[in-house]
């Protein structure tokens, strides 16, 4: 996931690949939110079972199975090509 500050505003996002509307198919997407501050760790950890969660990390060490980490990528700027 990138991370970056625009405009005082905290954007979370991704890129990701366009596969189901027909000429469009493959295009990238930007894929975003506004977030109320940056990060608190290095890592998105998102638990499904028992209990559906979401929580910040700063390592792997010690995490639980089924928790799936997402590295948070922290930019300086916002990428040139998105027009937010």
């Amino acid at each position: 996931m990138l991370y970056f500050e625009h405009n005082g505003k905290h954007i979370y996002g991704t890129l990701i690949s366009n596969h189901g509307y027909f000429e469009h198919y493959g295009l990238p997407l930007w894929i975003h939110a506004e977030g109320d501050g940056p990060p608190k760790g290095s890592f998105l950890a998102y638990k499904a079972r028992p209990k559906e969660a979401l929580d910040w990390v700063d390592n792997l060490e010690g995490s639980e199975p089924m928790t799936v980490h997402l590295p948070i990528i922290k930019l300086a700027q916002k990428l040139e090509i998105l027009d937010i």
